[in-house]
């Protein structure tokens, strides 16, 4: 499991060029997550 979290001066987040969603400035967080991953992996984070 692995997280980024990046200020941005805008961000948005598209799907098959579909807007999901979008924000002005703020935090933008990546989380990745595999099928190993555990509670334990979570609480880390």
């Amino acid at each position: 499991m692995r997280a980024v979290i990046q200020r941005v001066k805008a961000a948005k987040v598209t799907v098959l060029d579909e807007l999901v969603s979008s924000i002005g400035p703020g935090l933008c967080v990546l989380v990745g997550i595999k099928a190993s991953d555990t509670a334990k992996d979570v609480e880390y984070l």
